[in-house]
């Protein structure tokens, strides 16, 4: 503890500073204390009231850190508080942009001493929210921290000095949750918010009509307000919505600002109409009455409906099934395809089929067989097919892993249109439509991504 004799004398040296006329070194630092900018000098000390003297030496507690999963969890107590206790209302905040900014005009924190309150009332208003019974928490995604990986160990320990230092600045218990994969915990998708409401509130039930997050990833376009950039992503404010609380941007919470226009995008799959034909042309149908012998090429984005397709509509009525993934090499697709053909059963090409190159063995097989060969294109755009693929992968339990980015990049920059000249007897367009109950429908419209 530090003797009052100690505080006056520095208190004593502050007053001293204002009248003396002395000048010394002019190498500075600031750093901020509580809601002040203070400006340290070598020999010279500016204070504008003895509270912020007190706030110098106000100890520097340690978070305790525990990792789950992917994700990195830190909790904070102050001085006089031994357990963050369970709370029914939940203050959530975004970090970067939201809470803290750069020291400066870059982009990109440098250290952990680079940042700064992104408005000064922060402190204050997070203190008040605690004092009103909210639990304060921040859930940030921190790429480059993967926990399974360990060359980012040193950026980790990083992240957690940079924590430290900006809630012993705060002074307010909360808790951090850092997604540090692109996994199930990642912003939008809300395995961290399921974490906290099921695991880490003492079993007290959440307030969801007064809990709330507050993030700068809103979607909100160019100059939504006088030469301000548009929004970098639109996350906080689907991470919100999946969860079915209140959202609001750093502008609206801490400044008062009214909303601003947001937009999601060409896509969101509330709106996906599925009041949609499953095929079109309707006429001739989509399997021979009289099954004949037949191949069936598919074409279409990586997760846009064609296994599913294929096995309701086509497997079921006898076609034999030829799937890259399974096969594992094109060589093998097209001797599958044959065998099916020397037994005269009909057959489906389950792949992407994205170029002319890619159908045309599959086109010349049915021509030396002298049987029909049609496609089905599956039209599901790009972002429908990405969101499938995420649905996918974290919207059941054991999922598989979701695709990469070049498996649609691959598909857009090979895809040529199928047409009837390159030896088709018809091209039916498949139209997506989702399939399932009531809460897979559910899981299926949030946000991924």
């Amino acid at each position: 503890m530090i003797s009052s004799y100690y505080l006056c004398k520095v208190k004593s040296t502050v007053v001293s500073s204002k009248t003396s006329s002395t000048s010394t070194s002019k190498l500075k630092r600031s750093r901020s204390i509580g809601e002040e900018e203070v400006s340290v000098s070598v020999k010279e000390a500016k204070l504008e009231t003895t509270s912020d003297v007190f706030s110098i030496f106000k100890p520097q507690a340690d978070i305790q850190w525990r990792e789950f999963e992917s994700v990195m969890i830190g909790q904070y107590l102050t001085s006089d508080i031994k357990k963050i206790e369970g709370r029914s209302k939940i203050g959530a905040f975004d970090l970067d942009s939201t809470l803290i900014i750069v020291n400066g005009t870059h982009k990109r924190s440098k250290d952990e001493n680079d940042w700064k309150w992104r408005s000064k009332v922060i402190p204050k208003k997070l203190k008040q929210l605690y004092e009103e019974g909210y639990k304060i928490v921040i859930i940030t995604n921190q790429g480059g921290l993967e926990i399974s990986n360990k060359t980012s160990e040193k950026k980790r320990k990083e992240f957690k000095a940079k924590i430290k230092n900006i809630v012993n600045n705060l002074n307010v218990p909360c808790e951090i949750y850092a997604a540090t994969a692109r996994d199930k915990y990642r912003k939008p998708m809300i395995g961290i918010w399921k974490y906290i409401t099921e695991h880490g509130n003492d079993g007290v039930i959440t307030d969801m009509e007064e809990s709330f997050y507050v993030g700068d990833a809103a979607g909100r376009g160019e100059n939504w307000k006088p030469n301000a950039p548009r929004d970098w992503n639109d996350t906080d404010r689907k991470f919100a919505e999946n969860i079915g609380i209140k959202f609001y941007t750093p502008e609206e919470f801490f400044e008062n600002d009214k909303p601003a226009p947001y937009s999601y995008g060409d896509f969101n799959p509330k709106s996906l109409s599925q009041d949609v034909e499953l095929f079109a042309p309707a006429s001739p149908s989509l399997v021979p009455s009289d099954r004949h012998c037949e191949v069936i090429v598919f074409v279409g984005y990586p997760a846009s409906g064609k296994s599913s397709f294929a096995e309701k509509w086509l497997i079921s009525n006898g076609y034999v099934h030829v799937n890259q993934d399974k096969l594992k090499t094109k060589a093998k697709c097209i001797k599958s395809c044959e065998e099916a053909l020397q037994e005269k059963k009909p057959v489906v090409i389950d792949n992407t089929n994205a170029d002319v190159e890619s159908r045309k063995a599959y086109i010349d097989l049915a021509k030396n067989y002298k049987v029909p060969v049609r496609c089905f294109w599956f039209q599901a755009s790009e972002a429908l097919a990405k969101h499938n693929n995420m649905y996918r992968a974290y919207g059941n339990i054991d999922g598989p892993r979701p695709l990469p980015e070049i498996a649609y990049s691959g598909f857009k920059s090979r895809f040529v249109e199928p047409k009837s000249e390159e030896g088709f007897d018809e091209i039916k367009k498949i139209n997506f439509v989702f399939e399932g109950n009531d809460d897979e429908k559910r899981k299926w419209e949030m946000w991924y991504t």
